[in-house]
């Protein structure tokens, strides 16, 4: 009897765990039962996005139902306008709508209450690769966050397919062409909902305002109609004749043959699936699609296929997803335009743990294939990227994020307890107890509150999820943090860092969680009983991959180098992308035009340079040399001295002075800037203007303004490094004018000197910030000065920060006439010649070509194209700059403090500089020594290494004596811009 039991037990266990084990499994449209609701009536950050006023004032009206077709209004028969100037009625072609901050209004007249769509006719103006973006007011309100900034899209082909060979037999990635046309699009947002936005009317007339945000556009008309209720695929199907379930056609149509798609960033991929090249030859095959590329919500890929007859008939695609840990990636799917039925609006594609290729057929609720009644001939496909089933999730985290943050504000005013640098939380006594909850009275009921919201959020995501997420660990993990301290409340002031733990482990997935990337080798339409493809390579399909690959590694010249002997050879320290877009400018460009062949080749590392010096083998030019590189080759007699060209000086007019004097050594010129950085002022415009605080336009603004940040918890950033923007906006210099000595010795400099130490040891500004980013998202630090590669971070992986923040000019010292004087400098890239090149002149040529407007604008477009916004070119050729699609009041903020650019320059030992500055700050900040001590001994250690350096190159003689001095140019005044 006791065996039987112990049998009988372990059957129930064994069952339990086959449960367990099957309903872990991906279900591709099975939801889970009891799902909990998480806080969508709750606003975020004050704001009401579309999902809070669905649940609440959309939830309160029905769907329109008596306009029975819609209700268009062409372009110009608009009631009001915000100017004349910015906008140009074009008769048949459409009102031209200029960028700009402008409006424009109509007047509509509706015959119900209720929900409705609304829609645009449109045509993009000018090519640049950025969504058109407008704003939408109803009777002078927005009525949720997301109607700030509606997204239009283009419509983009690949310039050829298949694509184009290099020189090396390796596909290039074909160039994206933008199709004009009029377009008729629903309001959307993919991010909020799967579905077109809806909006609230009452029966009547109603004022719809449309606000400029971004780009020109050509606008034909605006209209209204009633929303459809999509069926079931049951309901749809009811109608449609009985499907053969014995059919055997099928056909196969490659995810990279794409007709059209949304943005220029979809780029081809390449995989090197065994079953993808089956017949590979080894090289660089473009094979497939998305991946991380295709990724944001509303980025759409179309493709055209044919059925041969009228029918019923299956989809399928052949897709890669192994960038969401345990999650799906969402789709939203139409064919010629409809999405036919409910089951088309969100399509998931499950993780695979493996990372290998899945297919997946459309499908119902009940894992049944969806057929689709065609009829014969052509038909489109179109996928869309759909991140609105997360984007409540997405709203929780915020919601969460900010509610720790202001609790975490909150006790650190109470208890004075400012400083983070402290593993446990700053300067903690632990040997007090903290009575907060007198304090804060309702201290365990918020405490309860985010516990029960984070376990919410989590039960949500293992609904969407095929298993246990990051995201999900990451909210479980809160929740047990903030029961912990729930438990022990008293602690919580020794306990502070536990908050900073609990923003940073959350804020990863802010910046991820709305992403939605997916690869696609294949689709197939295929009549039901066809058999479907083969998804994975077998044992043997691997074998004979490995068998090819292994023997083309022996004919393959992996260093795809180009070896035209006529051509002049180009050293691009830089990617793939890069180098192929250059090869192929000059392709098209210069060589045709001057005659002069060009070979592009990558150098994957800088030091490459130097060996190639040491070794004699050298190129004719270099392009993306660091900063400071020239002027260390130039020493050695390696480089061109370019100012000896005629039209040196012509070109050099296109630069700013600041940049090209860390180009200038001994009365030559060695490079010609590429990239320069720059340093503007950051600030969270919601957190300083609930202070009420104003960002400063001075160093002694700021100080007055430190107290009101600090102490409310927040702090104000400045590079603990960047000492040149202080010891320049006093009027003094790194190095005297013959540049044979420091010039950290003048009045001007120590005053610099002292103020940027000042900074840290008197106004106490934190010395180590690993990541301005995250503190700036978590808000802590919600103002500081950033440069070039932090605001494109923040631009464009903050995005629950869309305007919240701002950029100005850095603060500065005022001067007596009231000039603010604002210099401050940032990295650069450079081109230079080298001396041994039997090319100088063609290389000259090449390197105007290279650096002038029309180049460097058609480049920082192009590669922008190619792989999204974040790449873009922050090009050192100023009209150029201007021709990106920079926001238009950020580029007018980046202008402003470009006039004040000024980088150091580049003498014998002026390494020693920034080292001796760096150990000097850490004994003023650190409390050791007064700045006049520090900045005399740092000056004469400086010297000292400059005259070491000065004796090795003929400076100097063994006795000291001077043989002949340098020039280190001055900029003094603001550059107000040069004409190319």
């Amino acid at each position: 009897m006791l065996k039987a039991i112990k049998r009988l037990a372990l059957l129930l266990i064994l069952c339990m765990l086959f449960t367990l084990s099957f309903s872990s499994l991906p279900r591709l449209y099975m939801e889970k039962e009891n799902t909990p609701t998480v806080q969508t009536t709750v606003p975020v950050n004050g704001e009401v996005t579309y999902s809070v006023w669905r649940a609440t004032i959309g939830a309160e009206m029905a769907d329109a139902s008596a306009l029975s077709k819609p209700l268009v209004i062409p372009s110009s028969d608009y009631s009001a306008l915000s100017d004349t100037a910015g906008f140009e009625d074009k008769g048949t072609e459409g009102l031209l709508w200029k960028d700009g901050e402008s409006w424009i209004e109509y007047q509509v007249d509706v015959p119900e209450d209720g929900l409705y769509h609304l829609g645009l006719v449109y045509d993009s103006v000018h090519s640049n690769g950025m969504d058109i973006s407008r704003g939408v007011q109803i009777d002078g309100v927005l009525p949720y966050k997301e109607a700030r900034h509606v997204q239009l899209k283009r419509v983009y082909k690949h310039a050829n397919f298949p694509p184009e060979r290099d020189d090396f037999n390796n596909d290039i990635r074909p160039a994206s062409v933008e199709v004009p046309g009029w377009k008729s699009e629903l309001l959307s947002d993919f991010t909020a909902d799967a579905r077109p936005l809806k909006w609230l009317l009452t029966k009547g007339v109603h004022t719809i305002r449309l606000l400029g945000d971004r780009e020109s556009i050509m606008l034909k008309e605006l209209f209204v109609q009633a929303p459809i209720e999509l069926p079931s695929y049951a309901e749809a199907s009811a109608g449609y004749s009985q499907a053969d379930a014995n059919g055997d056609w099928i056909q196969i149509y490659e995810a990279e043959k794409v007709d059209t798609k949304s943005n220029t960033s979809l780029q081809l991929q390449s995989n090197n699936d065994a079953l993808i090249s089956p017949s590979t030859d080894g090289l660089v095959r473009y094979n497939a699609i998305g991946g991380d590329g295709f990724r944001f919500g509303g980025q759409w890929l179309e493709w055209e296929f044919e059925v041969p007859k009228d029918g019923r008939y299956q989809i399928g695609f052949k897709f890669l997803q192994k960038f969401l840990n345990n999650s799906y990636a969402f789709r939203t799917m139409t064919i010629d335009g409809d999405p036919l039925f409910q089951e088309m609006q969100t399509v998931r594609f499950p993780y695979d743990p493996s990372w290998k290729w899945q297919g997946l057929t459309l499908s119902d609720q009940t894992n049944q294939p969806l057929l689709f009644q065609l009829k014969a001939g052509k038909h489109h496909l179109r996928m869309t990227v759909n991140s609105a089933p997360i984007k409540p999730v997405y709203e929780g985290l915020l919601r969460n994020l900010s509610q720790i943050s202001q609790l975490n504000q909150e006790i650190r005013r109470i208890t004075g307890n400012y400083d983070k640098s402290s593993g446990s939380g700053g300067n903690v006594d632990l040997n007090r107890d903290w009575d907060l909850e007198t304090y804060i009275p309702d201290l365990g009921q918020r405490l309860q509150m985010m516990i029960d919201d984070m376990n919410q959020l989590a039960d949500e995501l293992s609904g969407i999820t095929t298993g246990r997420s990051d995201t999900e660990n990451a909210f479980r993990s809160g929740a047990e943090d903030l029961e912990y301290l729930k438990k022990h409340i008293k602690q919580i002031p020794n306990r502070l860092n536990t908050f900073e733990a609990m923003q940073n482990n959350l804020a990863v997935w802010a910046n991820v969680l709305l992403e939605q990337p997916l690869m696609l080798d294949y689709f197939w339409v295929a009549e039901p009983g066809a058999d479907s493809p083969k998804i994975r390579a077998n044992l043997w399909d691997s074998i004979s991959k490995f068998t090819t690959d292994f023997s083309h590694s022996f004919t393959i010249d992996y260093e795809f180098r180009r070896k035209n002997p006529e051509a002049i050879d180009i050293w691009v320290n830089r990617g793939r992308d890069y180098a192929n877009l250059i090869q192929q400018l000059a392709d098209e460009t210069f060589t045709p035009k001057t005659g002069i062949p060009v070979n592009v080749n990558i150098v994957p590392d800088a030091q490459m340079f130097i060996l190639g010096n040491i070794s004699g083998l050298q190129p004719d030019v270099a392009l993306g040399v660091d900063g400071a590189m020239p002027i260390d080759f130039a020493t050695r007699g390696a480089l061109v001295d370019l100012s000896q060209f005629p039209d040196y000086k012509e070109v050099a007019r296109q630069f700013h002075p600041g940049a090209l004097r860390t180009f200038h050594y001994d009365s030559k010129d060695y490079a010609l800037p590429e990239t320069q950085g720059f340093n503007v002022m950051m600030y969270r415009s919601d957190i300083l203007g609930s202070l009420g605080v104003e960002p400063p336009e001075t160093w002694a603004d700021l100080v007055k303004i430190l107290p009101s940040l600090q102490q409310n918890g927040y702090n104000f950033f400045i590079q603990p490094g960047d000492y040149q923007t202080f010891i320049y906006q006093n009027g003094g210099e790194l190095y005297a004018g013959n540049g044979l000595k420091s010039g950290l010795d003048s009045e001007a400099a120590y005053k610099g000197f002292q103020q940027w130490t000042d900074m840290f040891s008197l106004y106490q500004l934190p010395k180590e910030v690993p990541s301005f980013y995250s503190h700036f998202r978590l808000g802590d630090i919600p103002i500081g000065i950033i440069d070039f590669n932090t605001y494109l971070q923040i631009s464009f992986a903050a995005p629950e920060l869309v305007d919240r923040w701002k950029i100005v000019p850095i603060p500065g010292n005022k001067q007596e006439d009231g000039t603010i004087v604002r210099w401050s400098g940032g990295p650069l890239q450079a081109g230079v010649i080298f001396n041994k090149s039997d090319k100088q002149d063609e290389s000259w040529t090449f390197l105007k070509w290279w650096t002038s407007a029309e180049t460097q604008s058609q480049f920082g477009n192009d590669i922008e194209a190619l792989n999204g916004p974040e790449f873009r070119w922050n090009t050192a050729n100023l009209h150029a700059f201007t021709q990106l699609p920079w926001p238009r009041e950020d580029l007018k903020t980046i202008m402003e403090q470009w006039k004040w650019y000024k980088e150091a320059p580049q003498v014998p030992g002026g390494y020693f500089t920034p080292r001796m500055m760096s150990f000097a700050w850490v004994n003023v900040t650190g409390g050791k020594l007064n700045p006049r001590e520090e900045i005399e001994s740092a000056v004469n250690d400086i010297n000292r290494e400059m005259a070491r350096k000065q004796l090795e190159f003929g400076i100097i003689d063994n006795q000291g004596d001077v043989q002949h001095e340098l020039d280190v140019p001055l900029v003094q005044q603001p550059w107000e811009g040069g004409k190319p």
